[in-house]
């Protein structure tokens, strides 16, 4: 089945796919091959496990697989947990027994792929320190994990925080091989400046709960991020900068229309119109990217917009989820008289679009407007967003933020980048498949963009 109504692939840009087939990983501390076989029997996930050098094959464990792409195994008599989030070619978590903590990506191959050529990733020795840190999010009562980067022996320093993109995301950013966090945290402390990176809350080292955040809950943690640097003795409380990217340039507008005396915001990709907009042209530049045309785009165009309507014009979650029952049977209906699908895919349909939409975060995300908060930026204003962007256009975001932006005496850049994707890759086809293949992470230009901003606002 080939439609372009999955559309909350699309819209959290996860680049994922079904997490069931085969698996293959080595655990590198024992030596140790493992098979992961994930599969669906009727609506339940189950699992078995294989270590081909013990001659253990079948072995039976226990599988959550969320919304959110996250995956728990858990084989409770021998004490091994693994977490991680599922992506079309990996699963990327960490495998703990006892003592062994080990990180481990699975791949659907028996052999690991050639390791992709990442030219940016900083290397050692490195000309500032890096420290483990946790700080609190007082509100929710619990403790985010990131690192901070600080340039030796320096004082005063003016600092960032990186928020990161929709889907749950290492400190890292870390998707494909491609780790733009840290690119971006290396070369921004080279610059003399303090960075914070975090991991999301509910993933990796942080506390929390993921599957039930909406995009306030994530600001929340931002500000947090915010308020820890702004008490750091190394760090001077009056040149504090929010950047995020996608998801996490919409949280660097709520925080900079809502925290008093910020510095400034840096939106890389980030929006500036509804939910449901961005996603009406998302998908259709997503589906014309990978071939979609004709009938059957028209119609699933059609049931996402349906839905999309609904989830706008509705009152509550609640209130939603027999409507959105009704509109997808009846496109179901639609498509398989198209023969586009085949009536036992009818249900598989309705209860997806129930699944993705019922989610408290896209909920939100399609009904939230920025014109709620843009307008009441009081701080210097960044906004990057690449030519080729087909996930947050740059036309359309471009002119939102300028028609929002309010005119004080403060610093509004708005640019657009020539021949950038969604990542600020240099791209070809600047497909989303294409992202993986492009060995540069962040373009130098995006970089200079920056820098260029951050020494206006803070050295001039």
């Amino acid at each position: 089945m080939k439609l372009t109504f999955f559309f909350i692939i699309i819209a959290q840009a996860c680049l994922c796919q079904s997490p069931y087939g085969d698996w293959y990983a080595t655990l590198e501390a024992a030596d140790l091959p493992l098979v992961f076989h994930i599969k669906k029997d009727a609506k339940k996930s189950t699992i078995t496990v294989d270590s081909p050098k013990q001659q253990a094959f079948d072995m039976p464990a226990e599988i959550v697989i969320a919304a959110d792409q996250t995956i728990k195994v858990e084989m409770t008599n021998l004490g091994v947990t693994f977490e991680g989030i599922y992506y079309n070619d990996s699963i990327s978590g960490t495998f703990k027994q006892g003592p062994i903590v080990e990180t481990m990506i699975f791949y659907r191959e028996k052999t690991k792929p050639k390791k992709a050529k990442r030219p940016q990733n900083p290397k050692a020795p490195y000309s500032y320190i890096q420290e483990e840190v946790k700080f609190k999010n007082l509100q929710d009562s619990f403790s985010l994990a990131g690192t901070l980067t600080l340039p030796k022996n320096k004082t005063n320093l003016p600092a960032i925080v990186l928020v990161s993109g929709s889907g749950p995301q290492n400190r890292d950013e870390e998707m494909m091989g491609h780790r733009p966090f840290w690119v971006l945290a290396d070369y921004l402390s080279n610059q003399g400046y303090a960075v914070l990176r975090y991991d999301d809350r509910g993933t990796f080292d942080s506390e929390g709960e993921f599957t039930s955040a909406t995009t306030f809950d994530f600001a929340k943690d931002a500000a947090s991020a915010y308020f820890y640097l702004k008490n750091r003795p190394e760090v001077d409380s009056t040149k504090i900068v929010i950047m995020g990217h996608s998801e996490g340039g919409l949280i660097a507008n709520i925080l900079g229309a809502t925290i008093p005396n910020l510095s400034g915001i840096v939106s890389l990709a980030g929006t500036s119109i509804r939910g449901d907009s961005i996603l009406k042209i998302q998908t259709r530049l997503l589906a014309e990217s990978i071939g979609e045309k004709g009938a059957q785009l028209e119609l699933t165009n059609a049931f996402n917009d349906a839905v999309w309507d609904a989830v706008v014009n509705s009152k509550n979650i609640e209130e939603l989820e027999p409507e959105l029952t009704a509109i997808s049977k009846m496109f179901a209906r639609k498509l398989r008289k198209k023969k586009f699908i085949k009536k036992n895919e009818e249900a598989q349909i309705i209860d997806a679009v129930k699944m993705s939409i019922l989610n408290p975060w896209m909920y939100e995300f399609i009904r939230y407007s920025p014109s709620m908060h843009i307008p009441n930026i009081a701080c210097n204003t960044l906004v990057l967003i690449g030519s080729r962007d087909i996930q947050v256009t740059s036309k359309e975001n471009i002119k939102g933020y300028k028609d929002l932006l309010p005119k004080n005496d403060k610093l509004h850049l708005l640019k657009e980048l020539d021949g950038l994707n969604h990542l600020f890759q240099s791209c070809k086809s600047c497909t989303v498949t294409e992202y993986g293949q492009i060995e540069e992470t962040f373009s130098t230009i995006a970089l200079e963009e920056i820098r260029s901003f951050l020494k206006k606002i803070w050295e001039e």
